[in-house]
């Protein structure tokens, strides 16, 4: 692939006839033009028209000979590929190997193990080494192996429209400036790399007229700004929740979306899983606009119009600090200062809310120590200064902390985006450098950025895509994929991450530190190098080489976190905070209010082109294929629209069309938008899909406005691909919840959904020999709906996507889904999270009405697919009760583009694709359990207790899904089992399922659960 790659280089210096012959060439090398012509050569194959013989292939690989000759527009030589003479002693043709690397997500490192097969990377992995992860991963770790495999990456370094070489940028912007660089600007991302801020800083000893922007459109300086009002300094808020009791949220999706969620979700299950009537558990309360992950997880949620939020955290405040101020010496000087201006913000608060914030408020204080308050992103600083106020009074220095930021900065040659665009706009920069980061996407509306960037004389822009950025710079050089660089990150609690490449970059990318090395002058070596030189450099000491092998081989440095800081509250700065909060206007209750929030699957558009994030499901709304303009029922009826009407909003003359969801839990006068859609760069499957509401967002508002207009527009309509559109159980015994108080009173409220019933069909015939019995247990209780399980289950088990008109047909394939279910009143209803696969029923009705035997049941347990013996009866799905079974209805890798080409190379070699006409569903992962036996029967041993990890249960944030063997009483999956709210979906039917659940505890406060 590099020889190739190389090759195309050469042959656009070619005249016009080597160009065009060349292209055709690289057309048909594509790979999927290469899968569409394979096999031509068999009888048949050449009456097809596009059909290319035998003989045309050789004269156009001779053609290629002859052109490869010629010089190329790449400084990098063409790597020789050497065949396996002798294997390399640490590879083992068909098993597989893991490599510890970490990926970074707006600053913040995640670190990762990648499944290599042969040298290429198929699956990630959570590091369990890692603090960031505990062996866990998100949705985008999970997919960003398909980003690797992307094909509509950019392939090739240009100048303007001509294909260019590295030598030629290197040239022209490595050279020394003669006015110490007034004219050089650089935007990139927020980043903790020590190797980057290494290079900032040569950079500006070189050019120290120089500024540069860190953006990124998910996250705020809201957080650091509230930190220097209560403290004096930018400090990074840290949070430990095993150590919380009593939780209060505001606004912040900490299980899901902040930084550190990962840890979060892990920290905040442990103190949440209740294994007995006799245990405890955390209380959590949440106060926010949209229904979020954590606010579904909330024992009491308040829905709150954005504006409202600083004035309820006020009071909270205000009650939290009266309620501990009874004894001397319980609260600081500080915060008994506080009180005083406080207390007249609590009347801006509505009647109906009083009785939450006065409950809220007496329980933090019982649980004093034991309590802890955060406070999310999108929240004005002023609201984050009041966290650290009420922290501070609790005392609750073991559940929250702060750190100095891990992020690195400019010191004083840092600006803001608006500076930047002012300076442009003035001409005072002649040469901008954009990093890897597409801001002409993503810069508020109000700064005109992509019209702007035209306007200085040299553009060069770093990036994985052809997108709207690229198209307003005149240079444009590919970037590396994480999986291809080399480098090094921060994890959110400052724990150095090393990141290493899995894969030879596909299309001679190139990563951030390399660009910084060219403007810094320095020779054009590797990022191996860079990173290398970097670290040689801060480490020293003849124990290098061992750091740097241990370092790789963890995917971090140990014990590098941050320290902790000392703090004291600043009165002057807690007064500034309220004084900020009173001084602020409430908006009318006539005017409608927006609020922005990144998507949970595309985040802020940076993974559109990802066709698995695309129809991943959104936690809350099932949505895929789509954003949509979220509203409560009250204002979609006072609005006079319902879910799928087109409605056009406005907001300071700006405006953009989008369709309605009315979703359950959202705060009536608000309508809330996710970013990261309506593309219009190269990313082909991004393109057409949803609406760029990036339009309506403004420098002075980046989360939250006010003044919103909406106006449907007559008789269009525009669906909604919609994986589950019924939220009722409709008195189904399906997700059972309970409260702790009411299990406490009834322990067997689940008695009737489990337990043997008659049966016609025979008794399983247990054949000779201890066979392991696989089984799977979840935990309703800690499931937070994040949908990891689903992307995991997706990339281990060759799941294909099949495109927003399959779904909108009820076609979507995953084998794994989540279904929500809201009980209660649409306005502020309960949530529970249930994952439903494939139940591998020990009485299966899908096994008896097979015609071919095709699905059948092993002697351990697992309800098993033979697919090269189903003919596609739909036999097995219409008797299944629990609606599990998928029917591959076309041929998707030929059907949908971007499940062939490159994406084949993501493909798990233990794992068969599918093709049209037969049915497939979980399978335990029997992959891994096959594999584990293999082993296990190598070392003459049994199989060990943990051995056998599924997809699922390896990804998931909060362990709420265990799987083992029913034999190993000793391990959780069985020990939940035996927990008095274990049950059975659908237990009446008689199936005996292998999968238990445990049905959800929510800890109501006494106070509020009453009406």
């Amino acid at each position: 692939m590099a020889e190739r790659k190389e090759s195309t280089g050469s042959a656009a210096l070619q005249g016009k006839t080597g160009k065009a012959y060349w292209r055709s060439l690289a057309e048909l090398l594509d790979a999927q033009e290469l899968r569409e012509h394979a096999g031509q050569d068999a009888p048949g194959g050449a009456d097809r028209p596009d059909a290319v013989t035998r003989r045309s292939w050789l004269k156009l690989l001779g053609a290629s000979m002859a052109l490869a000759g010629a010089s190329g527009c790449s400084s990098r030589p063409a790597d020789r590929i050497v065949p396996y003479v002798r294997t390399p002693p640490e590879v083992t043709p068909g098993i597989l190997r893991y490599y510890a690397t970490s990926l970074e997500l707006d600053g913040f490192a995640t670190g990762v193990l990648v499944e290599n097969h042969e040298g290429r990377p198929t699956k990630v992995e959570g590091n369990p080494e890692h603090p960031a992860s505990l062996g866990a991963t998100g949705v985008y770790e999970q997919a960003s192996v398909l980003g690797l495999y992307d094909q509509h990456r950019a392939r090739g370094a240009r100048r303007g429209a001509t294909p260019a070489a590295w030598q030629a940028f290197v040239e022209q912007f490595g050279g020394p400036r003669s006015d110490r660089g007034a004219g050089l600007r650089f935007v990139l991302r927020p980043t903790g790399s020590p190797l980057v801020a290494d290079l900032i800083g040569r950079v500006l000893a070189r050019h120290p007229a120089a500024r540069f922007t860190f953006h990124a459109p998910a996250r705020s300086p809201n957080a650091a700004r509230g930190a220097e009002l209560a403290f004096g300094a930018p400090l990074q808020p840290q949070h430990d929740f095993r150590a919380a009791d009593v939780i209060l949220s505001l606004d912040a999706d900490f299980l899901a979306s902040m930084p550190f969620s990962l840890a979060y979700a892990r920290q905040f299950s442990e103190r949440r899983r209740v294994g007995s009537p006799a245990g405890t558990m955390n209380r959590l309360y949440v106060i926010e606009p949209g229904l979020s992950p954590t606010g579904s997880m909330a024992d009491h949620r308040l829905r709150a119009r954005p504006s409202e939020v600083p004035a309820l955290a006020a009071a909270v405040a205000a009650e939290l600090l009266r309620a501990l101020g009874g004894s001397p010496g319980a609260l600081p000087a500080e915060a008994l200062g506080a009180l005083g201006a406080l207390d007249p913000l609590r009347a801006r608060v509505r009647a109906e809310h009083r009785r939450f914030v006065e409950a809220l408020a007496r329980d933090l204080a019982r649980g004093a120590a034991a309590s802890v308050v955060v406070a999310g992103e999108r929240q004005p600083p002023p609201v984050h200064a009041l966290a650290h106020l009420m922290n501070a009074a609790l005392r609750s220095e073991r559940a929250a902390w702060a750190t100095a930021s891990t992020l690195v900065t400019a010191g004083g040659a840092e600006q803001e985006l608006a500076a930047l665009a002012d300076e442009i706009r003035r001409g005072g920069v002649d040469t901008l450098v954009i990093l890897e980061d597409n801001v002409a996407y993503t810069a508020p509306a109000d700064l005109e950025l992509s019209t702007l960037l035209r306007a200085v004389p040299s553009r060069a822009y770093l990036g994985l895509h052809e997108d709207e950025t690229a198209a307003g710079c005149d240079w444009f050089v590919p970037a590396a994929h994480e999986l291809e660089a080399w480098g090094d990150a921060r994890a959110y609690d400052g724990t150095i991450s090393m990141v290493q490449p899995l894969i030879e970059p596909l299309y001679q990318g190139r990563t951030t530190p390399e660009v910084l090395a060219v403007l810094a002058g320095e020779p054009p070596i590797g990022a191996r190098e860079l990173l290398r030189n970097t670290w040689r450099a801060r480490r020293g000491g003849a124990d290098f080489d061992a750091f740097w092998e241990d370092a790789l081989r963890r995917g971090l440095v140990p014990a590098s976190a941050a320290p902790r800081q000392i703090t004291a509250l600043r009165a002057d700065g807690i007064a500034a905070a309220i004084g900020q909060i009173a001084a602020q206007v409430p908006a009318p209750a006539e005017l409608l209010e927006v609020a922005f929030s990144v998507d949970a699957s595309v985040y802020d558009g940076r993974f559109a082109n990802n066709p698995w994030l695309l129809e991943l499901p959104d936690p809350m709304t099932k949505l895929t294929w789509d954003n949509a303009a979220l509203l409560s029922p009250a204002t979609a009826k006072a609005l006079g629209v319902e879910s799928e009407d087109v409605v056009e909003l406005e907001l300071r003359g700006r405006t953009v069309s989008i369709p309605v969801l009315v979703a359950p839990g959202h705060a009536d006068g608000t309508v809330s938008l996710q970013l990261g859609y309506g593309r219009s760069g190269a990313e082909v499957i991004a393109a057409g899909v949803g609406a760029d509401v990036y339009r309506l967002r403004t420098a002075d508002a980046p989360f939250f406005a006010a003044g919103l207009a909406v106006r449907r527009r007559p008789d269009e309509k525009h669906r909604l691909a919609l994986t589950q559109t019924h939220f009722g159980l409709r008195g189904r015994p399906i997700a059972l919840s309970a409260s702790l108080a009411f299990y406490r009173e009834h322990p067997d409220f689940t008695g009737a959904f489990k337990g043997p019933l008659p049966s016609l069909l025979p008794q399983r015939v247990e054949l000779p020999g201890a066979l392991e019995q696989w089984a799977m247990t979840i935990d309703l209780t800690i499931c937070t709906g994040c949908s990891s399980c689903v992307a995991a289950c997706q990339a281990e088990n060759n799941v294909l996507v099949v495109g927003k008109e399959e779904v909108l047909n009820s076609r979507e394939m995953h084998w794994l889904r989540i279904d929500t279910y809201y009980a209660g009143a649409p306005d502020d209803p309960e949530v529970v999270h249930q994952p439903m696969l494939c139940q591998h029923c020990e009485k299966a009705p899908c096994e008896y009405v097979c015609p071919v035997n095709a699905t059948t049941h092993s002697p351990d347990g697992i309800n098993e697919m033979t697919y090269n013996r189903c003919v596609g009866t739909r036999f097995c799905s219409n008797n299944c009760p629990y609606k599990v079974r998928r029917f591959n209805w076309f041929d998707y890798t030929e059907l949908r583009a971007y499940n062939a080409g490159l994406a084949e190379l993501q493909r798990n070699p233990d794992v068969t694709v599918r093709e049209r006409g037969v049915m497939e569903k979980c399978t335990y992962c029997v992959q891994r359990v096959r594999r584990a036996e293999i082993a296990a029967s190598i070392e003459r041993r049994s199989i060990r207790p943990g051995e056998v990890v599924t997809a699922c249960q390896q990804a998931c944030p909060t362990r709420a899904i265990q799987f083992d063997s029913l034999l190993h009483g000793e391990t959780e999956m069985v020990a939940w089992r035996g927990e008095p709210r274990s049950y059975s979906v659908l237990h009446d039917q008689g199936t005996r399922p292998r999968n238990v659940y445990l049905a959800r505890i929510n800890n109501k406060n006494p106070e509020l659960d009453q009406p």
